[in-house]
């Protein structure tokens, strides 16, 4: 009969992140909706995205990894419209977590 060694590491990591990484970035997402229900929402201020608008930013949302990188064309309630490459993205507001002005490099 053979004996299987449990590498108890991998075990602790699962429960961590379990328990720990998911519940708090689905906290987020549910603050979002619970805000949305009770008819409260958070406008962007757009007198400080009008400086932003035809400059290439960098654009964090909640809900991915990466976010946005593109040229932001206008900004409509609390929506923003970024040029990216060869698209044309329509962003909420309500999912950004920041938006970065990138070097002078990148802006076209």
């Amino acid at each position: 009969m053979e004996v299987i060694n449990i590498n108890y590491i991998w075990i602790w990591l699962i429960i961590l992140f379990c328990c720990i990484i998911i519940p708090r970035r689905n906290k987020l997402y549910f603050e979002i909706i619970r805000r949305k229900k009770e008819g409260r929402k958070r406008k962007m201020p757009e007198e400080l995205m009008k400086e932003f608008i035809g400059k290439v930013c960098g654009i964090t949302l909640f809900n991915e990894s990466f976010g946005v990188t593109g040229k932001i064309v206008s900004v409509e309630g609390n929506w923003i419209k970024v040029e990216e490459k060869d698209t044309i993205r329509i962003v909420n507001g309500d999912m950004i977590r920041d938006i970065k002005i990138m070097p002078d490099k990148y802006q076209k």
